[in-house]
């Protein structure tokens, strides 16, 4: 944790600590048992959470219960409400540490606050609308329209700017791209619009029938939970299909891998019985060359193993990425495949590249992905000259990086520039089609892009555009 994330959770942690000190729950001895119930019921739509889409923090249902919080009991008693139901929530159903807890529990203070700050300025009551009781109708109602519409906005808007930031500091994530990714998407916003609008709903049934009237609402937030849910599964099952597809293309290139092992281990065992034989004949003159070549057979199969491991990695790990030393790493990783045997490699891969904030290993499988193919073509063409240009470029401008992959195969239809992405579609006997749309998956998850071009009468080219910040999470 840096230290200015540090400095920012003990402020945010003071901050509340003082508004907690100076606003107290107004007229606690006679309304402790709505303060308390209302805290369960928080608790209970805290109960209905996921993590965000980067992994980074959670979303819960709790946005309908708060809103209802501070619009029947005020700012002062909504701020201990909903710190105490989202402390318990993180520590007792959400098992968060105990620093998240607490921060947690720090910013819903700092957002209740503001929230009905806003509430009251706009015309709202300070004690909330629980004093109206049964007289919570339409009209009333539609004269609080502002206040709420202000409250909404404010509650939005201070709590998502206030967890970002950490998420943002702890990740080392762009603040704003983390608005983007976490918060501001459109699934979310489509949820987040029917929490806040069912949060008068609440308020009118609760004045209406008191708390019989809140079960009707169990139903609705049932619903918009599962509808996230449902679709953060979607999003892990893609995840696992860009993992199956890493296994399949990694079946495929057992054998060859085995076999090239096998042949360097030969190359290793005879060396060391020539250095065994030189010995017994104390005869030292090509010590240096047998433990030489030795040397160079152990590191190529150092190479190989490393590949393979971190391309059978199934976590997803996000770390800074050197994309030059990743593409020599994955080109000496392949070259020694018999696919690959008579290819020409060329690459170019200028100095002053930065690197960026990716999955290694995923993007490691791109790149495998297209020399595969690019291999395929070639071999299927009997290509005069077999090469496979791989070359980095940085755009200082948009703070991009791109990386090219070129052969000098067949290319590409133009009639199926549009199809390669899609699943399934192959153009090869044995093919299963899932190569080129799990690596559009894997660079658009990353918030990149990948466009394939085939001049006529040229070879298949594949650019890859990365941001240099990609996906994180605070943990």
């Amino acid at each position: 944790m840096s230290l200015r994330l540090r400095v920012y959770l003990v402020v945010v942690g003071l901050a509340a600590v003082l508004l907690l000190g100076l606003f107290l729950p107004p007229d606690s001895a006679a309304l402790w048992m709505h303060y308390l119930t209302w805290t369960l019921i928080c608790l209970l739509s805290e109960t209905l959470w996921l993590s965000t889409l980067s992994g980074g923090g959670t979303a819960s249902m709790a946005s309908t219960a708060n809103l209802a919080t501070l619009m029947l009991w005020g700012p002062e008693a909504s701020m201990w409400i909903v710190a105490s139901s989202t402390l318990l929530a993180n520590v007792l159903v959400q098992r968060k540490p105990w620093v998240r807890a607490m921060f947690n529990a720090s910013q819903s203070v700092l957002t209740m606050w503001v929230a009905g700050e806003v509430m009251v300025w706009l015309g709202g009551p300070r004690t909330g609308y629980h004093v109206l009781g049964a007289g919570i109708g339409g009209t009333v109602m539609l004269a609080t329209t502002l206040p709420f519409l202000g409250l909404v906005a404010a509650y939005m808007l201070v709590n998502r700017a206030l967890v970002s930031v950490a998420v943002a500091w702890s990740t080392e994530r762009p603040y704003f791209r983390v608005l983007r990714e976490d918060w501001f998407y459109r699934e979310r916003l489509f949820d987040d619009t029917a929490l806040f609008l069912l949060s008068p709903l609440v308020v009118i049934s609760y004045a209406a029938i008191s708390y019989v009237g809140l079960l009707l609402f169990y139903a609705p937030l049932r619903i918009i939970y599962e509808s996230q849910k449902r679709y953060s599964e979607l999003r892990s099952a893609q995840n696992m299909l860009i993992y199956s597809e890493r296994m399949a293309a990694k079946g495929e290139m057992a054998a060859e891998i085995g076999h090239e092992l096998r042949n360097q281990l030969v190359a290793i065992s005879g060396r060391a019985q020539m250095l065994l034989r030189d010995a017994e004949r104390q005869q030292h003159a090509n010590v240096s060359r047998h433990a030489q070549i030795i040397l160079e057979q152990a590191h190529r199969m150092e190479l190989m193993s490393k590949g393979l491991m971190d391309f059978s990695r199934a976590e997803l790990r996000v770390e800074r990425v050197d994309v030059n030393a990743l593409v020599q790493r994955s080109v000496e990783f392949v070259r020694p495949q018999k696919r690959f045997g008579s290819i020409e490699w060329e690459l170019q891969l200028p100095a002053g590249v930065p690197e960026l904030r990716a999955d290694p290993g995923q993007l490691q499988q791109v790149l495998i992905n297209l020399f595969m193919n690019a291999a395929d073509s070639m071999s299927e063409n009997e290509a005069s000259r077999k090469v496979i240009t791989v070359g980095t470029e940085f755009d200082e401008r948009d703070r991009h990086v791109r990386l090219r992959v070129i052969d000098t195969g067949p290319g590409i239809p133009a009639a199926l520039l549009s199809k390669v992405f899609e699943p399934h579609f192959t153009t090869k006997a044995e093919g299963h089609g899932f190569g080129l749309s799990t690596s559009y998956r894997i660079v658009t998850n990353h918030g990149g892009q990948i466009v394939a071009d085939s001049p006529p009468g040229q070879g298949a080219s594949f650019t890859v555009t990365l941001p240099l910040n990609g996906p994180g999470s605070w943990s």
